[in-house]
């Protein structure tokens, strides 16, 4: 049993905004979509439907083409891919109420009003998340629990005194890694249940990914250049945590937890230590795919966003084409 609860402490000022005119006339909008576009998750979505006995296509992973997967019974290639999805579908559930956390705080500490009613109206949106996903996931299996790189994420973000990192850490690197890896699951899912569940999600999170480059784009322009350098340092790092590397022959950062879930159907670290040395091409095929998923990640939405909010510039660009997220991206 993982731990239920975990405090942080933020040293965080609340910013009342007594002139009650609407200053940004597009934030104001995204508020006014999101009223519209509000949805309730027990009545939209059939949850008596079954779900699909294989919740996602695994074939393509090279980890699924191995003599250690061929050993296993059906049963267990059932159980495992079941598994990986609860646990994939895990991190979602965590991060949303990390949004949602985050969120919360974005009401108190923005200094206009318009950004403060377009970020509670996100509070309920990350709150539907968190409900749809949780039902999901104890439909399909069990809740895992958080990545230890997620968790680290979170805590980054929540615990920063200004409110300019907590939008650029939730709304557009963490938002922006869920809207790729939502629809990255959406193409890979044969179940009609979790397809519709992350086609309402993804309406929502556009939104929030608008509404974030909509807030910062005159924030920064106006940050002291100190201010704006640890801001483009706190984008990078917050990116640079959620990407898988190599140190030493060994993976480090990104979203590792899941090989627990091999371990659940009865293959150890070691089984898949021993793999690697009798087929070095796996290694290398995993690391291939790690690189070009990992790339897929950051080209829609977070590297132009990056870029149009300028904290992927001439300083730091050389930073983030080392670790591998500019591989893809054309702009």
């Amino acid at each position: 049993m993982f731990n239920e609860r975990t405090e942080v402490h933020t040293p965080l000022d609340s910013v009342f905004h007594w002139d009650y005119d609407v200053k940004l006339p597009q934030i104001d909008r995204l508020y006014e979509n999101a009223k519209r576009d509000q949805w309730n998750a027990s009545t939209t979505l059939n949850w008596e439907q079954p779900i699909e006995r294989e919740v996602l296509d695994m074939s393509q992973m090279p980890m699924f083409q191995t003599e250690l997967y061929r050993s296993l019974s059906a049963d267990k290639k059932e159980a495992l891919a079941c598994k990986f999805a609860a646990w994939r579908l895990s991190q979602f559930l965590h991060g949303e109420q990390g949004a949602l956390m985050v969120c919360g705080q974005l009401v108190d500490a923005v200094p206009d009003l318009d950004s403060k009613m377009c970020a509670a109206a996100q509070v309920m949106d990350e709150a539907r998340h968190v409900e749809v996903f949780r039902r999901y996931i104890t439909k399909l299996d069990k809740i895992y629990p958080i990545d230890p790189t997620l968790d680290r994420l979170l805590r980054a973000i929540m615990e920063s005194e200004r409110w300019e990192p907590k939008y650029v850490g939730m709304q557009i690197v963490a938002e922006g890694l869920a809207i790729a890896a939502f629809r990255f699951m959406q193409r890979e899912s044969k179940d009609a249940l979790l397809k519709e569940l992350l086609e309402y999600v993804l309406k929502d999170e556009s939104r929030h990914v608008g509404f974030g480059v909509l807030a910062l784009r005159d924030a920064v322009r106006r940050l002291p250049g100190k201010e704006k350098k640890e801001l483009e340092d706190f984008a990078f790092t917050a990116c640079d945590m959620m990407v898988t590397k190599i140190v030493d022959g060994q993976p480090k950062d990104g979203f590792l937890s899941g090989n627990s879930v091999f371990e659940e159907v009865g293959i150890s670290a070691s089984d898949i230590e021993d793999e690697l040395k009798r087929n070095p091409q796996w290694a290398a095929a995993e690391q291939d795919m790690e690189r070009k998923f990992n790339s897929f990640l950051f080209v829609d939405t977070i590297v132009p966003n990056l870029k149009h909010l300028d904290l992927l510039n001439e300083r730091t660009e050389p930073w983030y084409r080392e670790l591998g997220v500019l591989d893809m991206y054309a702009g």
